[in-house]
């Protein structure tokens, strides 16, 4: 299984190209695929790692490796890579979360400003924009419960929201604007009949909002390729441990591609 790093929500920002006429896109997930073969739990005590319901294997905040519920006896040299693995799972957790939220939250303020902007308060509308808002949180609220200074990435989750999600939401964004066609050529009547000015500061808005979403969205853009670098690190550090652990060896986590 494979997802891309910025769970593919960066696609949703292309909704903005159609209030500027931009011929720019910027992907947050053209960085790397990070592909996880087992749910995650890390908390400020432990990292535990699952395989469904069953413990695979559990690192403590003082460095100590639990393989299967049996502690493993380390060396100076092993306990310092099993540090350095559970201070990186530490300091991922919180940014994978908050990358999330802020995508989905880019995401969402697309599409809403844009078809707000040219239905108001139509009720009509707000449901279809409420309907696809909550899709967002079913398929994405699911990932991360940062409760407590605690997170859980779960394999089941992340593979339903795979690759092919992004694919689904532009075909949520394009149905939209299809049962929108009439509504839309009435409100670009309306804008015609009022006079240029009306039009020409309309038209002036939606490219403000168009460069605001761009900067936000080069914004993410950086903070995914930084988490593709520390995500890297981390397959390293998750090799060194498989050569140096005996008892390790079996276990991987996560691969890493750079796209």
């Amino acid at each position: 299984m494979k997802t891309k790093l910025a769970i593919t929500l960066a696609a949703l920002l292309s909704t903005s190209a159609m209030a500027h006429n931009s011929q720019s896109h910027h992907n947050i997930d053209a960085s790397c695929n990070v592909s996880l073969e087992h749910s995650v739990k890390v908390t400020p005590q432990f990292i535990q790692v699952l395989d469904g319901e069953k413990t695979l294997y559990r690192i403590t905040d003082d460095a100590q490796l639990f393989i299967e519920g049996d502690k493993v006896g380390l060396n100076d040299q092993q306990q310092a890579l099993v540090k350095q693995y559970h201070a990186l799972m530490q300091e991922l957790a919180p940014q994978v979360a908050e990358l999330v939220t802020q995508g989905l939250a880019l995401a969402n303020e697309a599409v809403t400003t844009l078809f707000g902007e040219m239905f108001g308060d139509d009720a009509q509308m707000q449901q279809k924009l409420q309907r696809i808002s909550d899709k967002f949180e079913q398929r994405f609220g699911p990932l991360m419960n940062n409760d407590d200074g605690e997170y859980f990435l779960s394999k089941e989750h992340v593979d339903a929201a795979g690759d092919d999600l992004g694919q689904e939401l532009e075909q949520e964004i394009k149905g939209l604007v299809k049962e929108s066609a009439g509504q839309m050529l009435m409100f670009i009547g309306k804008m015609m009949m009022s006079g240029e000015g009306d039009l020409n500061s309309f038209e002036q808005k939606m490219e403000k909002f168009g460069r605001d979403m761009e900067i936000r969205g080069k914004a993410l853009e950086r903070e995914a390729n930084q988490m593709c670098s520390q995500m890297e690190r981390l397959e390293l550090i998750e090799t060194q441990l498989q050569q140096s652990i005996p008892e390790f060896s079996g276990y991987d986590l996560v691969k890493v591609e750079k796209i």
